[in-house]
């Protein structure tokens, strides 16, 4: 774009749009809000992690959302869209007032990141005709690598929660989507190694994306609140033992990975495991994105 174009960054799912100012990067999406205290299982047990920190979106994303409002930048000072947390968030525009390379990223999915060239207005810049080309093509283009991906085979004993490839792409399911293990089997749910996302792996009472009110359906919820459940982003189980579960787990045959992710700067690690000791349909979801769903038949 010229210098003094405008740009309007568009809503089109949970992200968010952070400009930081020279030198920065992306900001932690969540933080500690208080401490886990009395929290129990569905069986009357205290689970393992009260008296750990619980975890909130960090208040820069909540506190002035940037979402619907106009901003000037030129890299001295960070513009921040926030959560679009509104049922019908609008676009953010942005008025670029030097000419320079300005990256700009989503901070709840930090390998997520763009970059605005902005140059002064005695050059060129791509006409609409040219960016849509480019845009058409770049979508060709991960159109076959989620291809790819969608054909993903672990090796045995393991099961992918989600598939990421080349340029970001991702594909949010279980792979494979169904297995059968006899009685007995430890079962590692792990992240992908490319992955900028975070996942969970979580059995229990419901489907949280077409229960909302059930058990698992709360614990999602809980991901759009402004603090999350302790139950929902912590290994069900503590760590580093792989549990046993069977449809009596925690009371209701609950077991969760806890967020899993492959930054290192992070807490969370990039798997967990789980032992399945007794025969059953054992239904899997994340818990962050409700639709991925993935079965468990152990004879």
């Amino acid at each position: 774009v010229h210098v003094g174009d405008k740009v309007s960054f568009v809503p089109t799912g949970f992200h968010t749009v952070n400009l930081p100012k020279k030198g920065g990067g992306p900001v932690p999406f969540l933080s500690p809000d208080g401490t886990a205290t009395g929290l129990a299982d569905a069986a009357g047990a205290s689970y393992w992690f009260n008296g750990q920190p619980t975890l909130g979106f960090t208040p820069a994303l909540v506190t002035k959302p940037g979402f619907g409002k106009s901003f000037t930048y030129n890299a001295s000072k960070q513009v921040q869209s926030g959560l679009p947390l509104s049922n019908k968030p609008k676009p953010m525009t942005v008025s670029f007032t030097k000419a320079g390379s300005f990256t700009y990223f989503c901070d709840l999915h930090p390998g997520m990141k763009g970059t605005v060239k902005v140059v002064a207005k005695s050059k060129k810049v791509p006409s609409a005709k040219g960016d849509a080309a480019a845009l058409k093509a770049q979508l060709a283009r991960d159109k076959k690598i989620a291809v790819a991906l969608g054909k993903d085979k672990p090796a045995s004993g393991t099961v992918d929660v989600g598939s990421a490839g080349a340029y970001g792409v991702e594909v949010f399911a279980f792979f494979p989507r169904t297995v059968t293990v006899p009685t007995g089997t430890t079962l590692k749910f792990q992240m992908s190694k490319s992955s900028y996302e975070a996942h969970t792996a979580t059995t229990g009472p419901g489907d949280p994306e077409k229960a909302p009110t059930s058990f698992l359906g709360k614990l999602a919820a809980s991901f759009q609140a402004p603090s999350i459940d302790p139950a929902a982003t912590y290994p069900s189980d503590p760590p580093p033992t792989p549990a046993s579960l069977t449809p009596q787990s925690h009371g209701n045959g609950f077991w969760n990975s806890g967020v899993i992710d492959t930054d290192g700067k992070s807490p969370p690690p990039a798997a967990n495991a789980v032992t399945f000791t007794a025969p059953g349909t054992y239904e899997f979801y994340c818990l962050i994105h409700p639709f991925m769903h993935g079965t468990v038949k152990v004879q």
